[in-house]
């Protein structure tokens, strides 16, 4: 199996829509997917149709929750394996927090334990992937919360490749060499999203990371598109729902390249 984690070092770069529209693009493209949410937000399964946050999922095996795991994966329309990241309650007046007699609620303990267990096995991740039975030819793309978390680390420990995406905003450029340098030699490439060419800021900075990475920035750059949104809120996959966009051409050059990766006709810049 090849693991790609994607990741970013600012918020709001378009991760969580990054994995799952690219997860039904290399489905469609023959390999089989498994599409899985490091993130307790708990949106990744949304982009692929779900209405309300999923009840098991990843935290299902870090809290030891025998009777959920066997419910935690879920298949897509777009033939995809899911695992959210799960967690979410029936209990509309749980508060996730302190409580009126001032005491941790219970879900505001189990959390600390699942956080305190990810930071004590650093390995987790990699070690639970590698006992799932999916073909070997499985490409499994991990969502992840902003770097740096835990969750995001246990991420890249995991995965063959990084896919690190960048918003053509001057926070990129500031957390840009601090994220490189804990990176270290671990394979990353890189990709601009939301890019707006008309704004002469967003043309500056995609300059500056391309003259800063050379090779490893993909010759792709997504183009901002408020139809990427609108998918989301009516439950559509963006690329199937408006496949002649620029953004759903940039999206398809993407999966070309990971495609080729993952079938070892093209090699991560070193």
């Amino acid at each position: 199996m090849k693991t790609i984690a994607i990741v970013s070092t600012v918020g709001g770069a378009g991760r969580t829509m990054l994995t799952a529209e690219l997860a039904g693009l290399l489905a469609a493209r023959g390999h089989a997917v498994l599409a899985l949410e490091c993130d307790p937000r708990n949106v990744l399964a949304l982009h692929f149709g779900l209405r309300e946050p999923a009840r098991a999922g990843l935290v299902s095996y870090l809290r030891g929750a025998h009777d959920d795991t066997a419910n935690a994966a879920l298949q897509s329309d777009d033939n995809v394996l899911l695992v959210p990241w799960g967690g979410a309650t029936d209990d509309a007046n749980d508060t996730n927090g302190i409580n009126d007699a001032g005491t941790t609620d219970a879900t505001d303990t189990a959390d600390a334990t699942v956080h305190a267990r990810l930071h004590a096995e650093p390995g987790w991740l990699r070690a639970l992937l590698a006992r799932v039975e999916l073909p070997a030819e499985t490409v499994a793309l991990i969502d992840t919360p902003t770097w740096p978390c835990v969750e995001t680390r246990q991420a890249i420990a995991a995965a063959d490749l990084t896919l690190a995406v960048l918003p053509p905003a001057p926070g990129t450029c500031a957390t840009l060499p601090r994220f490189r340098e804990v990176l270290g030699e671990k394979p990353c490439i890189y990709v601009a999203n939301a890019v707006i060419p008309a704004r002469r800021l967003h043309l500056d900075v995609i300059a500056l990371l391309r003259a800063t990475l050379g090779s490893a920035m993909l010759p792709y750059q997504i183009h901002a598109d408020a139809g990427v949104p609108e998918a989301l809120a009516r439950g559509e996959n963006f690329c199937k729902s408006t496949p002649g966009s620029q953004a759903a051409h940039d999206l398809n050059g993407i999966a070309s390249w990971l495609s080729r990766w993952a079938g070892g006709t093209e090699e991560a810049p070193q």
